[in-house]
């Protein structure tokens, strides 16, 4: 599939990905999304899937979210002569595999063109590093984001210094991008830590490169911190701007030439202490877990469960919750060599809230001729660990619910995952 036109036909055509090789395979999806459903059960008012995007005024006041399923758009707005900021980004953040092109496409509209006092932002960033493109309120420009000095340092390309085309009417395309329009945005990179970086947009399903970013023998040390990014849009009023928006539609991110599933596999237990699960109907915590708060950009995908009920002849529902309200102390500990903490759960632990992810029922029947009884299985699901802007973290927690007449339920559990750094 071609995606790039307008590079010199060699091996760096536009056919090629990142690294120049022909794009001959199939892509592989790590994350997509689009706007087309409306949710009863949330206002208009509150962002869209909220299970795999934050949403929230970041400073100061007077920003604002509305999902418009018509339009099949968010859009974050600022108020007038107000400062705030209002920021949207995926809570997962996508993993880089070394040696495989990277390919972000965003599509999105500006209301207005540049507006003094206000800045607009699509991209695939954070508060530290990334790459995205910024209307800035005087001019617009691709923005390579690092925090390889110890702070975020922003180097700013503007469209009248693009390399490639200036999309000005000026370059080898001979179009002029109007930003209040829609537009596919599309950032293509290779990391490796000095890789190249490519910015363009696709117009009537052509993909031109606007300005590359070449690393490798240029500079004295990594471009950024990490390539392991969330996508994330962000609109400022520096409180002398007037009312303005963004809407944010359609989201992709595509690992070129495959992902593999080559991170370390780890398990871990109740380690022989089982939780008493006493009342009937009463959800208690079994085991939980969440990333390190130093590993946000880690890929942690759960694998599989096992759980194990030894008192007697008992019935149980498994469930498997994101970010349920745990009562009593829930301490998570740090497994070692790992991007994951660990919580262990106790009586005391009972779950309300969140959201369950999975579930089923088991009895343990054979405890009454002194074996006991559990179940186990396999887990897959898009829904991955992450964190919110601030980088409050998602915690995934295995529980077991009593039924029919079961009570002082002695359970353990496990829980293995793969983690890609």
């Amino acid at each position: 599939m071609s995606y790039f036109a307008n590079i010199t036909l060699n091996t760096d055509n536009n056919a090629g990905d990142a690294f120049g090789r022909l794009r001959v395979s199939t892509p592989t999806t790590i994350f997509d999304s689009k706007q087309v459903f409306n949710d009863p059960d949330l206002a208009d008012s509150v962002e869209n899937y909220p299970l795999f995007y934050d949403n929230q005024q970041t400073s100061g006041g007077g920003t604002a979210t509305a999902f418009d399923v018509n339009g099949a758009k968010t859009v974050l707005s600022v108020s007038a002569s107000t400062a705030g900021v209002r920021i949207r980004q995926t809570k997962m953040r996508f993993n880089y595999q070394p040696g495989k092109g990277q390919l972000i496409l965003k599509t999105f509209v500006f209301s207005s063109a540049n507006v003094s006092g206000i800045t607009r932002r699509e991209g695939m960033f954070d508060a530290n590093n990334g790459l995205f493109f910024e209307d800035n309120g005087t001019n617009y420009g691709f923005v390579r984001r690092s925090f390889v000095s110890g702070s975020a340092v922003d180097v700013r390309v503007a469209q009248s210094s693009w390399n490639v085309d200036k999309m000005d009417g000026t370059g080898a395309s001979g179009i002029t991008l109007d930003f209040t329009k829609t537009q596919i945005f599309v950032i293509d990179f290779e990391w490796l830590g000095v890789g190249r970086v490519r910015f363009g947009f696709n117009v009537d399903g052509v993909t031109y490169v606007c300005h590359q970013l070449l690393n490798a023998n240029n500079l004295s040390d990594v471009y950024m911190s990490t390539p392991n990014l969330p996508l994330r849009s962000e609109i400022i009023n520096n409180g002398s701007g007037v009312a303005s928006s963004m809407s944010c539609i359609c989201a992709s991110v595509v690992s070129e030439g495959g992902l593999e599933d080559i991170g370390a596999v780890r398990y871990a237990s109740t380690n022989g202490t089982h939780v008493d699960a006493n009342t009937e109907n009463e959800v208690y915590a079994i085991i939980g877990m969440r990333l390190k708060s130093q590993y946000l950009g880690a890929t942690v995908k759960s694998l599989n469960y096992a759980l194990l009920e030894s008192s007697g002849t008992k019935e149980l529902e498994w469930i498997l919750y994101l970010n349920p309200t745990v009562a009593g102390v829930f301490t998570f500990v740090g497994e070692a060599q790992s991007s994951i903490e660990i919580a262990r759960g106790a009586t005391a632990n009972t779950i309300t809230g969140g959201y369950q992810l999975a579930g089923g029922f088991f009895n343990s029947a054979g405890a009454a001729s002194g074996n006991a009884g559990g179940t186990g299985g396999t887990l897959n699901n898009a829904i991955l660990l992450g964190s919110n802007i601030a980088g409050d973290r998602d915690t995934i927690v295995l529980a077991v619910r009593p039924i029919s007449g079961s009570t002082n339920c002695d359970v353990e559990g496990s829980l293995t995952w793969r983690e890609l750094l």
